[in-house]
């Protein structure tokens, strides 16, 4: 007989070579499949029986996979879908995500590995979240019935339990990219999307968040990867050398010249072309790059000899270059054909969250290369990196890591941060730099926002090592009162 015992996995999609395909696939890992050839059979059948999973194709006659999705979502918020998609839309795909799908994955799936990988992924996810789910119910109901004290315990342990999750749901690193946070799935999920399109990627973000790792990741997804990835850095280009760097010269070109020279544009025939800090690219040279991006075609400098170049470009920029559009400093119709795909890197203190798994990878890294091993990071360690601003971004987390390699070669960690925690010091001293006397409402309005953030980088923990009370130095008793006088939430953080 076959097993039922197993967890129930529901594969919709009116090709039935390719159902079958993934549920015998499925089968020989121990799932339980059912199939169903439309999206009408599939509502039916989740009302009639358990389904712990669902594989949905987007684009099926009758009742699509979106309008399949929205009424899954609405009966079962927590039931995972995994999109299956073969239209290589990209607005349809980020619609689905937006709408609730777990998971996606691009027709054909070649490696049924990959099927596998993200079906028990998006299990463990939905196991875990109810468990925690559990969990917290009983806390509620328990904490109903008790005092004052026993409600601040079932903040802690809640929290707890949240810290917990967001370890383990930590997605595996691309391209050395690590993180779990929101943003971070978000961005991984555009590389993702946009990496076989062979669009132009337009790549904005401050001086340290990664952008060049974005770049490798989308080059390395995409059909170009057996291509070069060539990189020019245009900050670091001589104004007078931008021809040559992008497009070669011939021998005897200009002063220097002594021999001929390919331009980057040539090297990365067929393949990727990544200009960083493009908005450094002179005003005058900006007509010559539009025509290789729409002609495809150049000459080397001193040559009469028109080239072709086949070249897909991803450019990174840590300006606002439609602001420098608007003040003449670059070129709209070049703007608008780099910027086909926008992609946003965030700054590190948009996903304090991921704070824990970085500093680990580089303190590991750091170590290795000094031949020592890692020193335990503790949960004050942790609260005290995701207290800071991290104005440098990842490289300035890098940096401290090498640094905390350095000084703590005894087994006990420590930081230099050169910098107060996340808080309003700086906007204090900003203020009172004017000359102004500061308020009674603006120096609250600071002790509020402060106290906020220590308590979202203790998991809103009072007590105890790492709490809000020792980052802010501040009895606990103290600290309790001022979260009551000022009306904090949770909400808020």
């Amino acid at each position: 007989m076959p097993d039922t015992s197993g967890p129930r996995i529901l594969v919709v999609d009116d090709n039935r070579q390719l159902r079958r395909l993934f549920a015998l696939y499925l089968e020989g890992e121990g799932f339980v499949i059912v199939e169903a050839d439309d999206g009408r059979s599939a509502l039916e059948h989740c009302a009639r029986e358990r389904c712990d999973l669902v594989l949905l194709d987007l684009r099926m006659p009758g009742l699509d996979g979106h309008e399949v999705l929205a009424r899954l979502r609405a009966g079962s918020p927590d039931l995972p879908v995994i999109v299956v998609s073969g239209t290589g839309d990209v607005a349809d795909v980020i619609a689905a995500l937006r709408a609730g799908a777990t998971d996606y994955l691009l027709k054909p799936v070649e490696d049924l590995a990959i099927l596998l990988h993200a079906v028990k992924r998006a299990l463990e996810r939905a196991e875990l979240l109810q468990e925690n789910r559990r969990h917290r119910e009983h806390l509620e109901q328990e904490v109903r019935e008790r005092t004052t004290e026993l409600e601040e315990l079932r903040r802690h342990l809640e929290q707890e339990n949240e810290y917990l999750r967001e370890e383990v749901g930590a997605v595996a690193p691309v391209s050395g990219m690590i993180g779990g946070s929101a943003v971070m799935l978000r961005l991984l999920h555009e590389i993702e999307l946009v990496a076989p399109t062979g669009a132009n990627v337009l790549i904005s973000g401050e001086s340290g968040t990664g952008k060049e790792l974005v770049a490798r990741a989308i080059h390395e997804r995409s059909p170009r990867r057996e291509r070069p990835l060539i990189k020019v850095n245009c900050a670091s280009i001589p104004r007078e050398l931008f021809e040559s760097e992008f497009f070669g010269h011939i021998r005897g070109s200009f002063t220097g010249a002594v021999r001929d020279r390919v331009g980057r544009f040539q090297l990365a025939d067929h393949g990727t072309l990544f200009l960083d800090e493009v908005g450094e690219i002179p005003l005058e040279l900006q007509g010559k790059l539009l025509r290789v991006l729409q002609e495809g075609e150049f000459e080397r400098v001193g040559e009469d000899h028109t080239r072709s170049v086949e070249v897909r470009i991803i450019a990174a920029t840590n300006r606002d270059l439609l602001h420098e559009v608007e003040q003449g400093r670059f070129r709209r119709d070049l703007y608008f054909r780099l910027n086909v795909y926008p992609v946003a890197v965030p700054p590190l203190r948009a996903r304090l969250e991921d704070v824990p798994a970085l500093a680990e990878h580089f303190l590991s890294l750091a170590c290795r290369r000094l031949g020592a091993e890692p020193p335990p990071l503790r949960r004050k360690h942790v609260a005290q990196l995701q207290a800071y601003a991290w104005p440098g971004n990842v490289r300035e987390l890098q940096n401290t890591m090498e640094r905390a390699a350095i000084t703590s070669r005894r087994g006990e960690v420590s930081f230099d941060l050169g910098a107060p925690p996340i808080a309003t010091a700086a906007a204090v001293r900003e203020a009172a730099a004017a000359g102004d006397v500061l308020t009674e409402s603006q120096l609250r309005g600071f002790e509020r926002e402060n106290t906020l953030r220590a308590l979202a980088a203790a998991g809103w923990r009072i007590t105890g090592e790492g709490g809000a009370a020792e980052l802010l130095d501040l009895a606990p008793s103290t600290l309790a009162s001022r979260i009551k006088a000022l009306g904090l939430r949770r909400e808020e953080a």
